[in-house]
């Protein structure tokens, strides 16, 4: 397998507020429904953001959120290890440059089975070939920031397509 990175132009979501119902990060199932979001899939697929830009990591909660995923945001990598060992999720969507654990490190602590892992990174610190040695059978797509929200979106509905036809 090799790891393709996709590059795009960069596109900056528009943020809305955060509910003043939902003071945390994580989204109920029922908060899209509740607000009106158009077509919520019918299987509420969960997704972990694990980025250490808490202003990034906010704004591809609110980008999914929209999408009808449930998001779950981790701040490092260790943080991320914990929430897979309390709740698997569906997609994790990942940042390789992170403090206390990498993602690669991550990606080698992971415990079967696997979520779909989409690895979200500028790469600054890690090389695709090293990161495809490493770990590339875990790796489902690796996309280089910035990305646009539309190539994230469909890269996320992709991921979860694989995850459908690993069941």
């Amino acid at each position: 397998m090799s790891i393709a990175l996709a590059s795009t132009p960069p596109e900056v979501p528009s943020r809305s507020p955060a509910p003043k119902d939902n003071p945390g990060r994580t989204t109920s199932p029922t908060d899209d429904a509740q607000a009106g979001l158009g077509s919520v899939p019918r299987i509420r697929r969960r997704v972990l953001v694990a980025e250490d830009n808490s202003a990034l990591r906010e704004s591809l909660d609110d980008l999914l959120s929209a999408e009808g995923y449930i998001v779950v945001e981790a701040e490092d990598g260790e943080a991320a290890l914990d929430l897979l060992a309390d709740s698997p999720v569906d997609v994790l969507l990942l940042d390789l440059a992170m403090p206390r654990i990498d993602g690669l490190e991550l990606l080698r602590r992971i415990e079967p089975p696997p979520p779909v892992v989409v690895i979200y990174s500028a790469f600054e610190y890690f090389e695709p070939r090293e990161v495809e040695q490493e770990v590339g059978a875990k790796v489902f797509r690796a996309l280089r920031k910035p990305v646009s929200p539309s190539q994230l979106i469909d890269t996320v509905a992709a991921s979860i397509m694989e995850l459908d036809d690993r069941s």
